[in-house]
């Protein structure tokens, strides 16, 4: 699938103000003619800006779970609007909790799958928990750990790589438009420029296949075929 099919779907990016690369991974295709659901799973950047009509906004979509992925000391600094809520479920579940050497982002995703592989797991079980979705899951961009979590998920419930790429990239398109409400000119909110190259994912995915695939690699951490089975009814749906 194209990434122009991806981008123009309407109801994909999702433009609230205080967020820039809010997306819905519905629409998918997915294996056996399924498709992933609409206002099901969202990614999202850091949530940590969003004014009241926002929150509003996303709660009555409905989202019932937050899963916070970035580190304490970025929790500490930035704390999500989410964190005290008594309306939405927040989690956090640090992705990564210490500074990556300096190398190359494709071995940053590769180390994620290889040290964070409870993480990710823990991940997928609270998206099975009772409320557990629809859910949104972040970090600070939505890019990185949000972008390796999500092609996983996606992966594991059987949507192809090229569209899980396709999905990846797009972070990039986010980030070229201005916060939705923010002047054009804005410093901090308006366009910016980021690299989002799809054959880092594809490196990922490519990576995570030495271990199997990603249903193998869940199941390596702990998740049973119950579990996985459980987790292609809840976010897929019959075409």
């Amino acid at each position: 699938m194209p990434s122009e099919a991806l981008r123009d779907a309407p109801e994909r990016h999702i433009r609230l103000p205080g967020t820039r690369n809010l997306r819905d991974v519905g629409g998918y295709p997915v294996a056996g003619g399924r498709r992933t659901r609409w206002r099901t799973l969202l990614r999202t950047d850091r949530l940590d800006r969003l004014p009241a009509t926002s929150q509003r906004r996303l709660t009555d979509l409905p989202i019932r779970q937050v899963i916070d992925l970035r580190w304490p000391h970025e929790l500490a600094a930035h704390p999500s609007v989410f964190a005290m809520s008594d309306r939405v479920r927040y989690r956090s579940i640090p992705l990564l909790d210490d500074n990556p050497p300096e190398t190359t982002v494709a071995d940053v995703y590769r180390r994620m799958v290889d040290e964070r592989g409870a993480q990710i797991a823990a991940i997928v079980r609270a998206l099975l928990e009772p409320a557990g979705l629809p859910a949104v899951v972040g970090c600070a961009a939505g890019k990185d750990r949000t972008g390796v979590t999500i092609a996983i998920v996606l992966s594991a419930v059987g949507v192809p790589s090229d569209v899980v790429e396709a999905d990846y990239a797009l972070s990039a398109h986010c980030f070229a438009l201005p916060v939705a409400g923010a002047a054009p000119d804005d410093p901090i909110d308006g366009a910016l420029v980021v690299d989002c190259d799809p054959s880092w994912i594809r490196d990922t995915l490519d990576h995570v296949g030495r271990y199997g695939g990603a249903r193998a690699y869940l199941r390596r951490n702990g998740l049973g075929d119950d579990a996985l089975d459980r987790l292609v009814e809840l976010v897929t749906e019959p075409v």
